[in-house]
């Protein structure tokens, strides 16, 4: 009895952990298009009617929880809710994020068009501008070809993150940079062949702007 008992708790508190990503989620979300800073509760209605990109991550997060924890009698069923919901988004707003994919709460996306993300780890609070891709270094195994991103890393519009590589905290990476190598934490990458061209960099407007974090 007790070994089952540890079970259940350990699926209460990965419940609890997918609920307060979401929480983040939305936190980032009501912040960010609110006219204040501080959404009313009809701002709120509105963001999640009119935002696509988080209906998107919305879909995501379902599909995530839908693989890692949903009880085995309604896998199947719920499985095929989130297949159809996944390719209603990837139709109609061009986002796909790989439900296998490990990502900590606080992401935000500003438009959802072109934005493909695979099987990555992504820590808390990034930013991912519009047609974006993260994935898989070509030919390579899938969880051995992963990139890894850090807490706060901001990723501009048209960039491609690809590989077993490793972007540490804080990091920005320009639009239209294609990021194949390991980036250092608090830098500025830009260009194709990527440079570095800050060190010790500040990102902090660009995640948050100029409202504090929520």
């Amino acid at each position: 009895m007790r070994p089952q008992a540890c079970r259940s708790d350990g699926g209460v508190r990965k419940s609890e952990r997918m609920f307060e990503r979401v929480r983040r989620d939305l936190a980032r979300y009501f912040t960010f298009e609110s006219r204040t800073g501080n959404a009313t509760l009809f701002e709120k209605a509105r963001i999640l009617a009119e935002n696509h990109a988080l209906k998107g991550l919305l879909v995501y997060r379902f599909g995530s929880w839908v693989n890692r924890e949903a009880p085995s009698r309604l896998k199947l069923p719920l499985k095929l809710v989130y297949r159809a919901l996944d390719e209603v988004v990837t139709a109609a707003w061009g986002m796909h994020i790989h439900s296998t994919a490990e990502i900590e709460g606080g992401l935000y996306i500003s438009h959802p068009w072109g934005i493909l993300i695979g099987a990555t780890r992504m820590g808390r609070d990034c930013n991912v501008g519009q047609g974006v891709t993260i994935g898989i270094r070509p030919g390579g195994a899938e969880r051995e070809s992963i990139p890894t991103i850090g807490d706060r890393v901001f990723i501009g519009p048209g960039s491609i993150v690809f590989g077993p590589i490793h972007i540490a905290d804080g990091a920005a990476i320009g639009p239209l940079t294609v990021v194949g190598r390991n980036l250092p934490p608090r830098c500025l990458a830009v260009g194709n062949p990527m440079q570095i061209v800050k060190k010790d960099y500040e990102n902090k407007t660009l995640i948050y702007g100029t409202r504090p974090p929520p």
